[in-house]
């Protein structure tokens, strides 16, 4: 669900217009009860939780929120929940409604007695200018959130995006063709793209075409690409490398019927997890998968799903850290026709209807915001969804597994997760060993590795050179399987013998110098060499190799689109700008 907090300039404007043609004050809280916006009093407090952000005891704001009615107070000392701890003596108080839920609460506020009087005289009137302003914060959240799909949906498009004006200045550039320029976005916006792109040929035609499919020239690599001309208003550009149909190819290698046996590795630690995981298939209690980044979780869910009497039914996996907050209960609960601007005119099912009888998988379970949590926790408890702008609930069938590298226990106790969900989540707890608790796979894993990437690539790369595996035996692979197909596949971009040779492997490997693992759980024991230790080279080349390590397993972490990049930022404690200029500088 949107916040109010995405348009807290228009809040902060409808609150200070309010109070400009009253004369009282005004408060905007979210559904959250955080206060949002206000007037006289309240506007030191904007930031802060009104009755104290609790809804365990109750409280006049919980109780608007969770009835969606009005509520009119003349006598803040008698009511049942209102509790007038700076003397108030009377509220009228009207909810905002966005699609078919509470998202906050706009309220007068009475401290006078003459401002008592206005709100006990005028009520009904009172009354109907409030509702006013909620249906028109209520707008401009549709009106955002329209915004934001549109944003999200060229964002997340394969291929390189860039929109024009007639004259060639650029007007936006997706997350896609920013990697495939090596160009910030901000350092795109306004130039002409002529200066990318100097190919007489592709002006010439965009001028006498409104549509055409060119080849051009980009720092020595061909791009394809196709514009498109729209008269009077640009044009789009859309453009593609070449490694691009081999990515697709990659990507339509199904996973989806995975089971124990496609789980690579005999080891102690590991047999135990798959032979728990095969006793836990054949019924229906919930699963919560834990440990390391890149151990393996949505591989063992598969097998699980594929064992059980659901493998005929879909599978369905949902990033819980990746869906935006806007577009939460859209991806979950789907959507009737008209529910909102923009919305597709036939609606849209959601990812919980998808999955009946079946399963869904919700990883990185810990990342999701508490807010949702409840919504999801309603959906265990009644197994039933609605969709977004629906009236009738449906019936749902399914069996959930969740995962996660967070230790939500102590998530719990600090008050980050909801106990209620934790609980239901982690009916049967399966905890997956890190690779460096099961050195005796890692032979095998590698050789896994280095089948899948030959097949891939059209290579016969037939092993390892001794010098090549005594590292890679004794590097301790904080990143688990996944940094070990990651570096495998590396290895088998640039090794051009028959044997991968020791100075074929990435630097950080050949140095002995473990990437941080931001994603293990605490507690977990880490082996000698996971720390960063010296390696070769002069103090400004060990220091540059070291924070390159630390950006990319950062974003690894948080992702590498924009609000990756802005919480990478975060997390490293340094500014976005000088994150691009560090990832741009150190060639990452």
């Amino acid at each position: 669900m949107l916040e109010l907090s995405l348009i807290q300039d228009t809040v902060t404007q409808i609150a200070d217009a309010i109070t400009a043609v009253l004369e009282i004050d005004t408060e905007i809280v979210d559904n959250n009860l955080l206060i949002v916006s206000g007037t006289g009093r309240f506007r030191k407090k904007v930031g802060t939780y009104e009755e104290y952000g609790e809804w365990e005891h109750g409280g006049y704001y919980r109780q608007m929120i969770e009835t969606g009615e009005e509520q009119v107070c003349l006598d803040t000392k008698n009511h049942p929940f209102y509790n007038p701890m700076e003397g108030e003596l009377s509220e009228i108080t009207c909810p905002i409604i966005f699609e078919g839920n509470v998202v906050g609460l706009i309220g007068l506020i009475a401290f006078t007695e003459e401002q008592h009087q206005v709100l006990c005289t005028r009520t009904q009137v009172l009354c109907d200018y409030l509702r006013k302003m909620a249906e028109l914060l209520a707008s401009k959240l549709v009106e955002s959130q329209s915004n934001i799909e549109l944003a999200m949906l060229i964002d997340s498009a394969p291929q390189g995006i860039i929109a024009t004006h007639t004259d060639g200045r650029i007007i936006s550039c997706n997350k896609a063709g920013e990697e495939l320029l090596g160009i910030r976005h901000d350092d795109l916006v306004d130039r002409n793209i002529k200066t990318l792109f100097p190919n007489e040929r592709l002006f010439a035609e965009t001028r006498e075409k409104s549509e055409a499919h060119v080849e051009v020239q980009y720092k020595g690599d061909s791009l394809y690409l196709t514009y498109i001309s729209i008269p009077g208003i640009g044009r789009l550009y859309f453009f593609q490398d070449n490694e691009y149909a081999s990515e697709l190819m990659r990507r339509t290698i199904s996973d989806s019927q995975i089971t124990f046996d496609d789980i690579i590795g005999a080891s102690d630690a590991l047999s135990v997890a798959k032979e728990r995981a095969k006793q836990i298939a054949a019924n229906d209690s919930s699963v919560l998968i834990t440990g390391e980044s890149g151990t393996g979780k949505e591989l063992f869910a598969r097998a699980i799903h594929a064992a059980s009497e659901r493998r005929n039914h879909p599978f369905v996996s949902i990033n819980c850290g990746a869906i935006p907050e806007a577009l939460f209960e859209s991806e979950f609960f789907g959507y009737e026709k008209g529910a909102f601007t923009g919305a597709n005119q036939n609606g849209k099912i959601g990812k919980l209807e998808l999955a009946n009888k079946g399963t869904v998988f919700l990883d990185e379970i810990g990342d999701l915001p508490l807010h949702l949590q409840v919504k999801l926790l309603r959906v265990l408890q009644d197994r039933e969804i609605t969709r977004v702008g629906g009236t009738a609930s449906k019936k749902i069938d399914i069996r959930l597994i969740a995962a996660t590298n967070r230790p939500l226990e102590e998530m719990v106790r600090r008050k980050e997760f909801r106990g209620d969900l934790y609980y239901r989540l982690s009916v049967i707890p399966l905890h997956l060993p890190p690779l460096r608790m099961r050195q005796s796979d890692l032979g095998i894993i590698l050789t896994h590795a280095l089948n899948k990437f030959n097949a891939i690539m059209n290579k016969n790369i037939r092993g390892f050179t001794s010098e090549a595996m005594k590292v890679l035996t004794e590097y301790s692979w904080p990143g688990n399987i996944r940094e070990v197909e990651n570096t495998v596949e590396y290895c088998v971009n640039i090794e051009k013998t028959d044997m991968i040779q020791l100075k074929n492997l990435p630097e950080r490997v050949q140095a002995g110098i473990a990437e941080p693992d931001t994603g293990s759980l605490p507690g977990t024991q880490t082996a000698p060499g996971s720390s960063l230790t010296a390696g070769s080279g002069t103090l400004k080349e060990q220091l540059e190799q070291a924070e390159r390590l630390i950006i990319r397993r950062t974003l690894e972490q948080t992702g590498s689109d924009r609000t990756g990049k802005t919480e990478a930022a975060r997390i490293l404690g340094i500014g976005e700008s000088s994150l691009y200029r560090k990832i741009k500088d150190l060639n990452i």
